[in-house]
């Protein structure tokens, strides 16, 4: 793993960043393991691209039956990502811009909670009207 500063820019490549993962177990097997891990991505990418990114590296376990609902999220949902779809629906509409741009987000951290084989149409409708009390 290359060394991080603070902001978890990588101090060899300043266009990177470190993003940490977690994720829930999807079985008792699964619970003896650590989920966690730090992927790094260009520090321009949206919301799409980082998780285009993760699905490709194969972060999440694929389940027997192939119809896995996740959701992400930092600190508010984020997207639905299921095993049967060939890539993320978004549930925060817009596709947050990742760096210096109008919008701008940090994200430091992605969680991805497991829906097991719940319809994900329906995950994404509930997770669309979820709305912060502040």
């Amino acid at each position: 793993m290359k060394p991080v500063n603070n902001n978890n820019v990588s101090m060899f490549q300043p266009n990177v960043k470190t993003i940490n993962l977690t994720r829930e177990s999807v079985s008792m097997g699964d619970d003896a393991f650590d989920h966690s891990l730090k992927v790094e991505v260009d520090r321009n990418w949206n919301i799409s691209q980082i998780l285009e990114k993760i699905i490709e590296i194969n972060y999440l376990p694929q389940i027997h039956g192939g119809k896995a609902t996740w959701s992400v999220a930092h600190h508010t949902p984020l997207a639905i990502v299921a095993q049967q779809w060939g890539k993320p629906e978004l549930i925060c509409g817009a596709d947050y811009p990742y760096a210096n741009t109008e919008h701008y987000i940090t994200i430091g951290s992605l969680h991805f909670n497991y829906h097991a084989q719940q319809d994900p149409i329906t995950v994404l409708e509930i997770l669309r009207r979820y709305r912060d009390p502040q």
